[in-house]
C-alpha cells in the first residue's frame, strides 16, 4: 500500500509507486506526494542519483570531497550537497547557469534522465529522429538527450505532437521518467546477463590539450580538447579529482558507433567543465598515451559528449 494519499487519480501513480517500493521517493509527514507541483533542480538531481546509484564508492580522493569544489558558492550543508557532489563526481555536466532552487525544465530534467541512463552502461538506439512541432525550441545542448527519451518511449509528446521543452517538469512527470529510465537499464543488463565490457585499449585520440578560462572571480570554464581521426569519435569527462589546489580531470574516449562510415578527417573533439576559479586544473595521467582512456561502445546518442 502507498504512502501517499494524493496519487489514485494520477495518470503516473504506478511509477510513483515503483520508485517508492524501490526506495527511491519516499512519503513525507503529510502522506502527500503532490505529482503536479513543479520539481526545483535539485530535486531533479537527487532524483537521478538515487535512482542510477550514483556514489563516491569507486572513486579515491586525497581529502574529502566538497560540493562547493564543484559547484562554487554551494552551500556544502545544504540537503542538496550530497546529490550533486555524486553526480559531478560521476562525470554528470551541468549548465554553469543552473540554479538548484529554480525549477527544472522538462529539457533539463530530460538531460539529466539521459545522463543518469548513460552513465549506467552503454546502450544502442535507433537512429530514426522522432519529429515534433516545437522541436526547434529545444536548447541544441539538450536536443539529443531528448530525442533519445522520445525514442525509448520514456518522454512523451502531448496531444498535440508538441515536447514543451521550456515547461516546468512536474513531480509525476519526474516518477515516470525515472521509472521509465530505470526499466530501461535495468531490462538491458538483463538482456546482457553476465557478459562484460572488453578491456580498455590504447587511445587514438591524439594532441589531448587542457585550457582554462576565467569567468569570474569563482568560476572558471574548463576545456580537455583532442585529435580524432575521424569525426565518429567523441570525448567525455568522467570525473575531477581535487587534491590540495589541483583539480586532476578524468577523461574517456568515445568510439563511434559500431557500422558507422566516417570520412578520415582530422578532427578536433573536446568537453567542458566548470570549477571553481582557486584550483589548477591538471589532466589524470594513464597508461595509455596522452592520459586518455579508451572505452567500448556499443553505439548510442551521448549526451554530455560534447561542451556546453
Amino acid at each position: 500500500m502507498s504512502a501517499f494519499t494524493d496519487i489514485d487519480h494520477d495518470p503516473h501513480a504506478a511509477a510513483i509507486r515503483q520508485l517508492e517500493q524501490s526506495g527511491i521517493v519516499g512519503g513525507s509527514g503529510s502522506g502527500q506526494f503532490k505529482p503536479q507541483e513543479k520539481l526545483s533542480y535539485a530535486e531533479a538531481v537527487s532524483l537521478v542519483v538515487k535512482a542510477f546509484g550514483f556514489n563516491l564508492d569507486r572513486l579515491r580522493f586525497i581529502r574529502e570531497p566538497l560540493a562547493s569544489q564543484y559547484f562554487p558558492g554551494m552551500n556544502d550543508k545544504a540537503w542538496y550537497a550530497s546529490p550533486f557532489l555524486a553526480a559531478a563526481a560521476n562525470g554528470v555536466q551541468f549548465p554553469k547557469d543552473m540554479s538548484p532552487g529554480a525549477s527544472v525544465t522538462r529539457e533539463q530534467f530530460a538531460d539529466l534522465v539521459a545522463q543518469g541512463i548513460h552513465h549506467s552502461g552503454d546502450y544502442s538506439f535507433t537512429q530514426q529522429a522522432v519529429v515534433f512541432k516545437d522541436e526547434s525550441a529545444v536548447a541544441e545542448p539538450y536536443r539529443a538527450s531528448v530525442q533519445m527519451l522520445l525514442k525509448l518511449g520514456i518522454a512523451k509528446l502531448d496531444d498535440g505532437k508538441e515536447f514543451k521543452p521550456k515547461t516546468a517538469a512536474t513531480r509525476s512527470e519526474a516518477a515516470a521518467w525515472i521509472n521509465g529510465g530505470v526499466t530501461f537499464v535495468d531490462k538491458m543488463n538483463e538482456d546482457n546477463g553476465s557478459v562484460q565490457n572488453p578491456a580498455p585499449s590504447v587511445s587514438p585520440l591524439q594532441k589531448l590539450a587542457l585550457t582554462a578560462s576565467k569567468l569570474s572571480d569563482k568560476v572558471q570554464e574548463v576545456k580537455v580538447t583532442a585529435q580524432a581521426p575521424n569525426p565518429g569519435y567523441g570525448l567525455v569527462i568522467t570525473g575531477i579529482e581535487f587534491s590540495g589546489t589541483k583539480a586532476i580531470l578524468s577523461v574517456e574516449v568515445v568510439p563511434p558507433k559500431p557500422g558507422q562510415m566516417n570520412p578520415q578527417v582530422i578532427t578536433e573533439v573536446s568537453a567542458v567543465t566548470y570549477i571553481g576559479s582557486s584550483y589548477t586544473p591538471e589532466l589524470r595521467q594513464t597508461q595509455d598515451e596522452g592520459g586518455i582512456t579508451a572505452r567500448p561502445f556499443k553505439g548510442g546518442i551521448l549526451p554530455g559528449k560534447n561542451a556546453r
